[in-house]
């Protein structure tokens, strides 16, 4: 595959390293605020009932979603490696379907979820407040079963193979690459536990998941340095 023009690689390193900022910045504040959610329900509709602005955070993370993702795809296109553009081009597949179930799930998690919990919490006649929730224990679980494609697939598998070819590409730092291979991984694991039911430690999550969230952080910093640099 030939390379970008010099001025449009530059171009697009230049913009894709500012989506990337906004959107690990964006990502990596809704990691911190965002509470690990019990997968009872009960439990859950009283998180959600106490946190007023759990629909603003789960909006920062759909725009943050959507920043990181083309920020992603403008990166695969701009790797200098033949191998290294193949791999990022089966990346850019898994980011752009896993980010798309993700935001479906970002939304029902956000809105449909936090909807019910309210009307729930609000609710004085006891029928409707059980029809009620049972509404928001099966927006729950539609919620939670996504939870293997966005662990497996958007921050697992597409984050293993960006990061591999941007150790194979040879124009980026390999330790940035390497950042998005072991998170990825950490992340699959825990998304093939989620998959098929067998138990992953918690702490294999949160490290995987943590520098998922920050990888966004140094990608947009070095996609930045490359378009500064003479071609």
């Amino acid at each position: 595959m030939e390379s970008n023009p010099p001025a449009v690689e530059r171009a697009e390193l230049r913009v894709g390293s500012i989506v990337m900022l906004l959107g690990g910045v964006g990502v990596f504040v809704a990691n911190i605020f965002h509470p690990h959610p019990p997968h009872q329900t009960q439990a859950l509709l009283r998180l959600l009932v106490a946190a007023p602005h759990w629909s603003q955070l789960h909006f920062l993370i759909m725009l943050s979603v959507a920043f990181l993702v083309c920020g992603l795809a403008m990166l695969t296109r701009n790797l200098a490696d033949p191998m290294a553009r193949a791999l990022g081009t089966l990346g850019r597949y898994l980011v752009v379907l896993g980010g798309a179930v993700y935001m479906v799930e970002i939304m029902i998690d956000g809105s449909a979820t936090k909807y019910f919990a309210d009307r729930w919490s609000e609710a004085a006649d006891p029928a409707q407040k059980a029809s009620l929730f049972n509404s928001a224990d099966v927006a729950a679980h539609i919620w939670f079963s996504f939870f293997p494609v966005f662990a497996g697939v958007f921050i697992g598998l597409a984050f293993i193979v960006i990061g591999a070819a941007v150790v194979r590409s040879g124009n980026f730092p390999r330790w940035v690459g390497l950042w998005g291979v072991i998170g990825g991984t950490l992340c699959f694991i825990t998304g093939l536990g989620a998959g098929l039911r067998f138990p992953v430690p918690l702490p294999v999550w949160i490290a995987g998941v943590t520098l998922a969230a920050t990888w966004g952080l140094p990608l947009g910093l070095v996609m930045w340095r490359a378009s500064s640099r003479s071609t």
